[in-house]
């Protein structure tokens, strides 16, 4: 009986391990989402929906998902800023 506690309690720990990791990526994504609106709103002096809008229509457009051009655009941006920060 105890090893089948045992078995029982790690298959919950394991899921809730992993329900615990996607919930860590999508949180990451999402900040990301939101930086990403920042420097366009700012950038193209839009408001964040706005500029919401125009990430999610080039990614449309491209085919890209959203969390995936919001790395690649704030990240050309965290370099440039490090480079002018030099």
């Amino acid at each position: 009986m105890d090893a089948e506690i045992e078995a029982a309690l790690r298959e919950r720990l394991d899921h809730y391990k992993t329900l615990s990791e996607q919930l860590q990526r999508a949180l990451d994504s999402r900040i990301r989402i939101e930086q990403t609106k920042g420097v366009l709103s700012e950038r193209y002096n839009l408001d964040v929906d706005e500029a919401f809008h125009l990430l999610r229509n080039y990614c449309r457009a491209n085919n890209l998902k959203l969390a995936d051009a919001a790395v690649a655009l704030t990240g050309k941006r965290e370099r440039h800023l490090a480079q002018a920060r030099s």
